[in-house]
């Protein structure tokens, strides 16, 4: 019975907290008080209590009593793949070259590799209704003795396999910026000089072995991408919002 009750209590204080009739930085009230407000023993509040803090609703001051946090607000979340966020629809994808080089600096240690160590180098356009609108740039580590990965890079979703098979130790980075194109990439895409591109970045790497698996560029005219975020409703990190 017990526990039903602490749950019920810390139900009751994540509703007050959500209705502002608890607002940030308030103090709650004692633990006696909350024993006889509930009806309940010193233990069961101090278990609502704890599970209320786990969950980043309250916190303690150690001599004072336990406050209401303030919530992180300017965290955002958004859902994000470069192939079927775009605003229009892939059709096409070309495969431009594929080669086994030494990487510059900025590569070499992005991707970790041992010395003397060589990369794979994919270039692809991607297309929709005949047009190209994405060009990208891939960087593997090289597997000696591996010729099926030439096979695999002639797919859209090559990596996709590999996502499914190591879904919960993957981690991936992203960082997105406006950019003037490159000569290269401003004229596989028949850019203007004045037209500007997404940069995006892209990092994979395999949290349990931490060996990056693909170190990638994506470039997209600002036409064909947009990018919404919004406020998690539900956060690994504990936090309210």
């Amino acid at each position: 019975m017990s526990d039903v009750l602490y749950l019920a209590i810390v139900a009751s204080l994540k509703d007050k907290i959500l209705k502002s009739q608890l607002k940030p930085g308030d103090m709650l009230n004692s633990e006696t008080a909350l024993m006889s407000e509930y009806s309940a023993s010193r233990m069961t509040i101090r278990k609502s209590l704890s599970l209320l803090s786990n969950e980043g609703y309250i916190y303690s001051v150690p001599g004072k009593g336990n406050f209401v946090c303030k919530p992180e607000v300017d965290i955002f979340q958004f859902k994000f793949n470069k192939y079927d966020g775009l605003n229009t629809h892939i059709d096409e994808v070309k495969l431009i070259s594929v080669k086994v080089l030494y990487p510059t600096k900025q590569i070499d240690r992005t991707l970790a590799l041992a010395e003397n160590q060589k990369a794979v180098e994919v270039k692809r356009i991607l297309y929709s209704d005949q047009k190209e609108i994405a060009m990208e740039i891939i960087y593997l580590p090289y597997v000696h003795h591996q010729p099926v990965i030439e096979d695999m890079l002639k797919f859209a979703n090559y990596l996709k396999p590999v996502e499914e098979k190591l879904a919960f130790v993957l981690d991936k980075t992203l960082n997105i910026t406006v950019a003037m194109p490159s000569e290269e990439i401003r004229e596989k895409l028949n850019l203007g000089e004045r037209d500007p591109v997404f940069e995006i970045t892209e990092i994979i790497k395999n949290e349990a072995t931490l060996k990056i698996l693909e170190y990638a560029w994506f470039y997209v005219s600002p036409k064909y991408l947009s990018i919404k975020a919004a406020t998690p409703k539900d956060s690994d990190d504990k936090r309210i919002f």
